[in-house]
């Protein structure tokens, strides 16, 4: 649990509070997003609902590929016996144009006998004639079967399509619900939160410049952009900048390309999609990690090939060390909803960053809106 944020050039590290997180578990730190206990119980809950449907709308989904792929084999089976029909039915019709020739004659038997200059003739000539009505009952039977076949499936196709609408509805349904007590639930944290920056902003210069205590999560790292120990608290993250009240894939596929474009060019460029999956399975501002590692890595240029962009430290000294970037951004979004909320706050910064909070909670919101 000593997770610290890595700093390759700062004076002051986070080992201490690592150090009393470790010898105190219970003293673990908390989501910082809400003001109130009550707020964040609300938030919590609604994360929670959301996690809960969000599960329900991925299942629902999995459950629409599979039926596609039915979908699209029967549709293909369709295709393939509407091919053929025309064939049977040609088949069938001549078939039938035979018996009807055959049974038209009053007396066939007469006729083969007339024309029959042998009994081998006249055998060859009953066989022949037995064959083509075999040959016609065949034909229609085989019609009859593909058409009945193809009634069959279509039926199928069918209550397939209705199956999957209905899921899909029931789906989108309960997520919509979700998302919609999660975006009352974060409304209200951040009207909170804006009072709380409010009230520290209304603080002495001299309480609003201290540097804080320890080092928390960020403190040793030198290539950490928030070093000035005399800022103050000023601006924050715009309010509403995260809808949380759309499709899973309208989410993805907005944040993938808003995320991408901010790191473009950067060791993280081209991950927008796994901060974006990462932020929607949690409940997490997709902004604040990629915002974090601008501050504390120029976005993952200067953390000596550990993929911890972060300025994470490991339990017992030294830095965390990842194994791929999809990997680090999914233990760091998940880190910060745990520990420190869904989104930046003062108390969150003052955690993460003691010494320089200010600084780092200024350059963060920067950034974040920037995204």
């Amino acid at each position: 649990m000593k997770v610290i944020a890595s700093r390759p050039a700062r004076a002051l590290t986070c080992a201490a509070l690592a150090v009393a997180f470790a010898a105190t578990p219970l003293l673990s730190p908390v989501a910082a997003y809400a003001v109130s206990s009550e707020t964040q119980a609300e938030l919590d809950a609604a994360e929670s609902q959301v996690d809960s449907y969000a599960a329900a709308y991925n299942e629902a989904a999995k459950k629409l590929e599979e039926l596609q792929a039915k979908i699209d084999e029967n549709t293909a089976n369709i295709a393939a016996i509407e091919e053929e029909l025309p064939d049977l039915q040609a088949a069938a019709s001549q078939a039938m144009r035979e018996a009807y020739k055959y049974q038209s004659n009053s007396n066939p038997l007469v006729s083969f006998v007339l024309k029959s200059q042998s009994l081998d003739d006249l055998i060859t000539g009953v066989v022949y004639m037995d064959q083509i009505q075999s040959s016609n009952n065949a034909a229609i039977d085989e019609l009859n079967s593909k058409q009945q076949e193809l009634e069959q499936q279509k039926t199928e196709l069918d209550q397939a399509k209705a199956q999957l609408e209905e899921q899909k509805k029931a789906a989108a349904d309960a997520l919509a619900e979700a998302q919609a007590a999660r975006s009352a639930a974060q409304a209200k944290a951040e009207a909170e939160a804006a009072a709380e920056l409010a009230a520290l902003a209304a603080q002495s210069q001299a309480e609003q410049t201290a540097p804080g205590e320890g080092s928390g999560v960020s403190g040793d790292n030198p290539y950490s952009g928030a070093t000035d120990q005399g800022s103050s608290v000023s601006g924050g993250v715009s309010s509403g900048g995260v809808n949380w009240n759309v499709s899973y894939d309208e989410f993805i596929n907005t944040w993938t390309t808003r995320i991408d474009n901010y790191l473009a060019g950067s060791p993280l460029a081209g991950y927008g999609r796994v901060f974006a999956e990462a932020s929607w399975n949690t409940g997490t501002d997709p902004r604040w990690s990629p915002a974090i590692s601008c501050i504390e890595s120029t976005k993952g240029r200067y953390c000596a090939g550990s993929c911890n962009a972060w300025g994470l430290s490991a339990v017992g000294g030294g830095w965390m060390s990842f194994g791929s970037w999809t990997e680090a951004i999914n233990y760091h979004v998940s880190y910060l909803y745990k520990y420190y909320g869904p989104t930046l706050t003062p108390a969150a910064a003052q955690k993460y960053c003691p010494p320089t909070w200010q600084d780092w909670y200024n350059k963060v919101a920067s950034e974040m809106n920037r995204i």
